[in-house]
C-alpha cells in the first residue's frame, strides 16, 4: 500500500468516525422477520443502557410488531399533506433534534411523500449518520437497483421502490434475515403479513415457491459479494492473507459432481 493510499485509508477512518454507524437487517422478502429482529435489538440495547428510539416502524397492521414496539421510545410522526390526503412519514428533523444514539428506521428503500426534506427514506437515513446517530434499518433485497431487471425477468414484478446499492455497501454490519420459503408460505396464510383476503393472490403471485426461492438466492448471494468486498477493502492487517478461492466446472451429469461439492 502507498503512503497516499494509507492516508487515504486514516481519512476515512477519520470521517467514518465522525459518523454514525449503519446496520441492514436484509430479507428476501416481507413478511421474514426483519422488523422484528431491529425491534428486538432495539430492546436489547436499550436493557444494556444504550439511548435508543424509533424513527419510524411499519407495523403493516401485524399485532405482534406492534406489540414488540411497545417500551421503545417513539419519535412522534410528522403529517404530510398531499393531494388533500394527510399521510405520515418520519420526522426527521425530530429525530435528528433529539439525537439518540441509535435510531430505528425500518424500510429503507421507501419514498417519501412529495414536499418532504428528501425525495427517499435512505436519504433521511445518511443524514442521520451525518448527524452521529447509529443507524438500525431494514431492506428487502429486491429493492436494490442492479437487481431491478433480475428481479422482474425471475419474478415477474417490476420493483417501483429502489436505492443504489452503494447504500447497502456503506453498511458496517449487514444481517441476513432468512425463513425457509415454505414457513414463510404459512406465515403468509395465518395473516401474519397481509390480510387474509390477499393472501389467495399474494400466493399465486409473488409468494409463490419459485419466485421464493429465487429472491432467497439473490439475498444469499447479495450478503457474500458484500461480506468479500468488504474483506478485500479493508486494510491488509485486518483481515491477514486471503485465503485461497477455487474454482470447480461441474457436469450436470458428470459422475463426481457430488464428491467435488
Amino acid at each position: 500500500m502507498s503512503d497516499e493510499d494509507r492516508a487515504l485509508s486514516f481519512l476515512q477512518l477519520i470521517l467514518r468516525s465522525q459518523r454514525g454507524k449503519l446496520k441492514v437487517y436484509l430479507g428476501y422478502g416481507p413478511g421474514v422477520g426483519k422488523t422484528w429482529q431491529m425491534l428486538v435489538e432495539g430492546h436489547r440495547l436499550k436493557q444494556e443502557g444504550i439511548d435508543v428510539v424509533v424513527g419510524l416502524v411499519e407495523t403493516h397492521g401485524r399485532a405482534e410488531t406492534a406489540q414488540l414496539v411497545e417500551g421503545l421510545e417513539v419519535v412522534p410522526r410528522k403529517q404530510v399533506q398531499y393531494r388533500g390526503i394527510v399521510l405520515e412519514e418520519m420526522d426527521l428533523d425530530a429525530v435528528l433534534a433529539r439525537h439518540p444514539e441509535v435510531a430505528l428506521v425500518d424500510e429503507l428503500a421507501h419514498t417519501n411523500v412529495p414536499g418532504s426534506e428528501n425525495a427517499k427514506r435512505y436519504q433521511d437515513v445518511q443524514d442521520l449518520l451525518a448527524a452521529g446517530i447509529h443507524v438500525i434499518t431494514t431492506l428487502n433485497i429486491q429493492h436494490l437497483e442492479s437487481l431491478y431487471d433480475t428481479v422482474e425477468n425471475l419474478v415477474g414484478v417490476k420493483v417501483h421502490e429502489r436505492l443504489p446499492d452503494s447504500i447497502l455497501a456503506e453498511a458496517d454490519e449487514i444481517v441476513n434475515v432468512d425463513l425457509a420459503p415454505e414457513d414463510l408460505q404459512q406465515r403468509l396464510r395465518e395473516g401474519k403479513i397481509y390480510p387474509v383476503e390477499r393472501v389467495p393472490t399474494a400466493l399465486d403471485n409473488f409468494f409463490k415457491r419459485t419466485n421464493l426461492n429465487e429472491l432467497r438466492e439473490l439475498a444469499f448471494r447479495e450478503l457474500a459479494s458484500q461480506i468479500d468486498l468488504k474483506r478485500r477493502s479493508a486494510p491488509e492487517e485486518e483481515h491477514g492473507t486471503a485465503p485461497d478461492q477455487v474454482m470447480v466446472c461441474l457436469s450436470s451429469r458428470g459422475p463426481n459432481s457430488a464428491g467435488l461439492l
